[in-house]
């Protein structure tokens, strides 16, 4: 592929990332979901287990990576079949691919977002990260991981938004649960770490624990490095399957 190309397929993609940032960010259910979903969920267990809130904030910061960077991609294109407007992009001079690859793009710059906000907040409580620049590669890779699992989830063909809400969330709330956000992966039983490892959201959160306070379970650069082939294996996945799915929606 030439250089042009490239540079033209990168400002389709961008200009879809900014329109798709500029039409759901907002939406009732990435805010709900996104948003209020992670707080209310660290809320209760900061408050139940009378933690000092801002020493739970590193488990605030991965929940919202989680759930915010996945709950815009699985809401877009039901949203986009039932307005009729997925027809009119494709009718333009862009493939199926530069459509998903503007979604994900919008939703992991929501999950960045979310989560410097809250690295500010920490700052402003005197809560410093000990490696910012793995701090950063951290939520940056987390969010795009999270985002093409979103995506996942968009590969449904309906077009109708709650659909997608409702299974994603039938899925990702165990994955929190399992994933040592609130119960340290040292603590876990046996049995249960198999299950820890299959969440997605686990390496964000003890990567985010060796962060601020250095007491990871793994080595951080495992963590990284398996956020980085999940971010792979899930883009391949949720490509494959929407467009799969497409010819269902038009």
């Amino acid at each position: 592929m030439a250089f042009s190309e490239i540079k033209d397929t990168l400002s389709r993609v961008l200009a879809l990332c900014l329109k798709d940032a500029k039409l759901y960010y907002f939406k009732g259910p990435t805010i709900a979901m996104g948003v209020l979903m992670p707080m209310f969920l660290w809320l209760a267990f900061a408050v139940g287990a009378r933690y000092p809130l801002i020493k739970t904030l590193p488990m605030l910061i991965a929940i919202s990576v989680f759930f915010t960077s996945s709950s815009i991609t699985p809401v877009i294109m039901p949203w986009e079949t039932r307005q009729r407007t997925l027809e009119m992009l494709l009718s333009r001079p862009v493939t199926i691919y530069t459509v998903l690859l503007g979604t994900a793009l919008a939703s992991t710059l929501f999950g960045i977002l979310i989560s410097l906000g809250l690295v500010c907040i920490g700052l402003l409580l005197n809560l410093v990260p000990q490696n910012p620049l793995l701090l950063i590669l951290g939520i940056t890779v987390a969010s795009l991981c999270y985002s093409f699992m979103g995506l996942l989830f968009a590969a449904i063909p309906t077009d109708v938004p709650a659909d997608v809400v409702l299974l994603s969330s039938v899925i990702r709330l165990p994955l929190v649960f399992v994933s040592g956000v609130f119960i340290p992966l040292q603590k876990l039983p046996y049995y249960i770490l198999p299950l820890a490892f299959s969440s997605p959201l686990t390496y964000l959160s003890d990567l985010m624990k060796n962060v601020y306070y250095s007491t990871s379970f793994l080595n951080p650069s495992l963590d990284l490095a398996v956020l980085l082939l999940l971010t792979v294996m899930f883009a391949l996945l949720a490509l494959i399957t929407n467009k799969a799915t497409l010819l269902k929606r038009l």
